[in-house]
């Protein structure tokens, strides 16, 4: 007997990760840097400059600057 695991859509995973985001209180955006604004997170040593292309590593870079400079956590 075969077992018919049918796959997941691409639909129903993009529906999935939006569903985990919403239950850890987090929200997906889409921002559109200058190169100066990336060359800064560069000069402020959140970002190495070899990665000012990778796309996850200058998202990573700005989560870390908001976090120390513009909105600390709540206590």
């Amino acid at each position: 007997m075969v077992d018919s695991v049918s796959p997941v859509s691409p639909a129903a995973q993009r529906m999935r990760r939006y569903r985990r985001r919403r239950e850890a209180g987090q929200q997906c955006i889409t921002l559109t840097l200058h190169e100066y604004q990336v060359w800064g997170l560069v000069a402020c040593g959140f970002l190495a400059e070899d990665q000012r292309q990778n796309r996850e590593a200058v998202a990573d870079a700005l989560r870390a600057y908001l976090s120390e400079y513009v909105m600390p956590p709540i206590e």
